[in-house]
């Protein structure tokens, strides 16, 4: 076995890339496609739908204005027609984890029946494939380190002499003739994973929401901000004004929890209250 196999782990570097938008690699403009909401409020057919996507008209400056205004006016549901898939790796086992709240959407039918809603399971708004531990062996893996190590270089020391024991562990395990899906159980939370995520833009706008947030796991905040600045690039009317709750509502829904740079919706409701009791009396 050559050196560089039997050397130490390597510690990861995050890297995230979009894969596949809507016209990726055409001449059309991939946010035309939101144009076909116009169907909803004009008795529009399909050669006039499919116009809207190929032909003349509207401008590039008008598409976006249209856009915006639906994402003001509340009406998302036509983001949900742009699929999109990212890929993503230098990114830790534990982080991963926090992927799978995004997975399913979950709908409440109800039964007719003393107002009782039963939870159905609907369509997926978030499919996920992620590399396997069980049928990838990792015996040259690389680890995550999170960055509050550095400020303590003693115990950054015990952190790297840890992974140092793991990859032995995992190369003696396998050479021994232990399954991979076993000696996987050794492995770290900072051991590094790769996946790939394909999603739309309204269920991407509501992650950017919560990922992008000060208060969310640094991790998962800093692949969701190099993501939005990718986005934004690619479709920037489609994810106009997208980001944390803070930045795209202008208040934090995090109650108690909030980290300050917005008021809060009980402060925004009590400044409301107040503001309209001194315009009663004055």
């Amino acid at each position: 076995m050559s050196e560089t196999v039997r050397g130490k782990p390597e510690k990861a570097e995050m890297s995230v890339r979009i894969l596949y938008y809507p016209f990726m690699g055409t001449d059309i403009d991939t946010e035309r496609l939101i144009l076909l909401a116009r169907l909803c409020y004009a008795p529009m057919g399909i050669d006039e739908l499919e116009d809207l996507l190929t032909g003349d008209k509207p401008s590039k400056e008008d598409t976006g204005k249209f856009i915006r205004n639906l994402i003001r006016s509340g009406h998302l549901g036509a983001l949900e027609h742009w699929h999109t898939t990212f890929a993503v790796e230098g990114y830790s086992r534990i982080s991963s984890q926090q992927n799978d709240r995004h997975r399913l959407m979950k709908v409440f039918k109800d039964s007719g029946v003393f107002y009782y809603n039963e939870p159905v399971q609907a369509s997926a708004d978030v499919s996920q494939l992620q590399q396997s531990q069980r049928y990838v062996k990792e015996d040259n893996f690389r680890y995550i380190t999170p960055p509050s190590f550095y400020e303590h270089p003693e115990f950054l020391k015990r952190f790297e002499t840890l992974q140092d024991e793991v990859l032995d562990m995992q190369r003696q395990g396998l050479s021994l003739g232990i399954p991979a899906e076993d000696v996987r159980f050794a492995l770290t939370n900072a051991t590094e994973t790769r996946f790939v995520v394909t999603t739309n833009a309204r269920q991407l706008r509501h992650m950017f929401n919560l990922r992008c947030c000060q208060r969310a796991q640094w991790e998962i905040r800093e692949m969701f901000t190099r993501l939005l600045e990718q986005y934004k690039e690619i479709a920037p009317n489609i994810f106009y004004k997208a980001g944390a709750s803070c930045d795209e509502f202008g208040y934090c829904p995090e109650g108690k929890m909030s980290c300050g740079r917005a008021p809060t919706l009980d402060e925004l409701k009590k400044a409301y209250k107040t503001s309209k009791k001194e315009k009663k009396e004055g």
